[in-house]
């Protein structure tokens, strides 16, 4: 009775161990960060200096992002007036009221939009948003597209 009593205990244990291993998921990809900062176009305490991809532009970066990934609904490929890729967003109630809040403080400078760190855009406010937008930059088609499905994959 105790050989069966310490088997039980000892495949207990071997089964213990080996649930974090079924638990585990090792073909889950990473997640793509985006980021929506305010920007200035001069250097100041507490701005990070950052260049937009793909040109010379300088900013300068607030510490925090204003919305991130978690304040997107959903995200889809498109094209701008121009044929380019873009991506567009569509913002949880949250993100929608968080970027409302973010284009009345910020009219005239820049918003820096980053993806995994990177500054893809810094596009000047100019109006007040709304429920959505549109990310542009120097993206190719297949980019645009391996950016949305990571956005939708949260």
């Amino acid at each position: 009775m105790r050989t069966m009593t310490r088997r039980s205990m000892l495949a207990a244990a071997c089964l213990g161990l080996a649930m974090p291993v079924w638990a585990a998921k090792p073909d889950e990809k990473p997640k793509v960060k985006v980021e929506f900062r305010r920007a200035e176009t001069k250097n100041a305490d507490g701005l990070t200096p950052a260049t937009v991809a793909g040109t010379d532009e300088k900013i300068y970066l607030h510490a925090t992002a204003d919305a991130t990934t978690a304040d997107i609904a959903d995200a889809r490929a498109a094209v701008d007036a121009a044929g380019n890729p873009v991506i567009e967003v569509t913002f949880t109630k949250g993100g929608a009221k968080k970027m409302e809040v973010l284009s009345e403080k910020h009219q005239g400078k820049p918003l820096a939009i980053l993806i995994d760190s990177k500054v893809v855009s810094a596009p000047v406010v100019r109006v007040k948003f709304s429920d959505k937008a549109e990310i542009t930059g120097k993206f190719t088609k297949e980019e645009v597209e391996k950016i949305v499905k990571a956005i939708n994959a949260k």
